[in-house]
């Protein structure tokens, strides 16, 4: 399994749904942070946790190049949910 992970390669559709999983909490959109935080508390801290964090913030800051923009305008009420 290890040697799979290894040698996968994700194109952006992957990439896409890795984002998507971590931009929503049960009560709607939220920032990637407070998604974070929610999964830390109820899973605790990994060894990968802090490198999985960076990628998905790499993954969002690449789709928001693509797009010329910030990803939370095309969430309704991600940012509200996030206060």
């Amino acid at each position: 399994m290890e040697k799979f992970i290894q040698n996968a390669s994700y194109d952006d559709y992957d990439r896409l749904v890795q984002l998507c999983d971590a931009l929503a909490l049960p009560t709607g959109f939220c920032i990637l942070e407070k998604r974070f935080v929610d999964v830390t508390i109820r899973y605790g801290v990994h060894p990968y946790t802090v490198d999985r964090w960076k990628k998905v913030l790499e993954i969002k800051a690449d789709f928001e190049k693509k797009m010329n923009g910030s990803i939370y305008n095309l969430l309704p009420g991600a940012i509200e949910n996030s206060l």
